[in-house]
């Protein structure tokens, strides 16, 4: 398999990961402290997404 389409992979599966947390960070009936860590892991998952997608602009497919 290749590296960079592995790399693209990995960016899909944080960005379906930072979208889980996200929705469920927002959510009223779930505790504080879980909405909090749940926006602090989609707040991460950003900044790989943004890692990667650098990463990815830098050294193009092919």
């Amino acid at each position: 398999m290749n590296s960079s389409l592995l790399v693209l992979i990995t960016t899909a599966l944080f960005i379906i990961i930072g979208c889980f947390c996200l929705v469920f960070g927002m959510d009223k009936s779930k505790p504080p402290k879980t909405r909090r860590h749940l926006l602090y892991i989609a707040l991460i998952c950003v900044f790989l997404v943004w890692g990667l997608i650098t990463f990815i602009m830098l050294n193009p497919l092919g």
